[in-house]
């Protein structure tokens, strides 16, 4: 497992705090919910080797690998992470695709409006005069003929 993110492997793991593939994260949420459900509290470090997990935490991988070649990214984590998901337990979940298809639309949505709307300010910021009476400072300064610089 690398310790720096790289283009396949750019989520953290919860277990082992290394940077792992989408699918992989995925799945470890999934399991690290079965666990809770089961009130067996927080995984163990490398969970995955256990032989309780192994074959659960398997079958997630390859089920969050097919989801990953249908959606986006962004969008199954999004979703995983909803309150609409909060009890979902695996990734076999039958209405899981419509709540990946939901935030996939929400993505696009939001990445054509930041596209469209691009604001240039080239325009100094107005300093702020205060009301009422001149400082001393401001009146030595009004004396060498100086401009207020903040």
């Amino acid at each position: 497992m690398p310790k720096e993110p790289t283009n396949n492997s750019r989520y953290k793991s919860p277990s082992t705090g290394d940077f792992i593939t989408c699918a992989q994260y995925v799945a470890e949420v999934m399991c690290n919910r079965m666990a809770e459900k089961e009130n067996i509290g927080s995984q163990a470090h490398k969970f995955w080797n256990l032989p309780k997990w192994k074959k659960h935490y398997q079958h997630q991988v390859v089920l969050a690998n097919r989801l990953v070649k249908k959606y986006s990214e962004a969008a199954i984590v999004k979703a995983i992470n909803s309150p609409e998901c909060k009890r979902v337990y695996s990734l076999r979940y039958p209405a899981l695709p419509k709540i990946i298809e939901k935030y996939e639309k929400i993505i696009k949505q939001q990445t054509s409006q930041s596209a469209t709307i691009r604001v240039e300010e080239t325009s100094k910021p107005k300093t702020r005069r205060g009301y009422g009476k001149k400082t001393r400072l401001q009146k030595l300064r009004e004396l060498d003929g100086k401009e207020e610089d903040q």
